[in-house]
């Protein structure tokens, strides 16, 4: 009986958190199309590339991103330009924002995981 209630409670967390990180999305997209044309499209394109490069793992993505698109919120209100708040080089931008944030990218893993190997072997001669 005890197995079968934590069967079902994992499946219940499962769906409940995907309901909850769906809800999470879109409120972020509520924000960014709430922000200024230039802004918007900005935000758009930095989110593109987060999916394609930034290596930034799940949980922290939505982070990430929520913080750029507060910055770019607090920005705008102020009237600055976009280009004068990421710089020219947005790529750059958006990179120096995953270190700052210290999230989690795909490569940090593999490098943590190839150090730990590594150690753990060599203690072991």
């Amino acid at each position: 009986m005890s197995e079968e209630r934590n069967l079902f409670s994992r499946a219940l967390d499962t769906v409940l958190g995907a309901r909850a990180d769906k809800r999470e999305w879109r409120q972020y997209k509520a924000r960014v199309q709430a922000l200024p044309p230039d802004y918007r499209l900005v935000m758009e394109k930095i989110q593109k590339f987060f999916w394609n490069t930034s290596g930034v793992t799940d949980g922290h993505l939505i982070t990430v991103l929520y913080d750029i698109c507060a910055l770019f919120e607090e920005e705008s209100a102020a009237g600055r330009p976009v280009l004068e708040v990421t710089g020219d080089d947005v790529a750059g931008f958006v990179e120096n924002v995953v270190r700052e944030s210290q999230a989690t990218t795909w490569q940090g893993q593999k490098a943590k995981q190839l150090n730990a190997d590594i150690h753990r072997e060599l203690k072991g001669r």
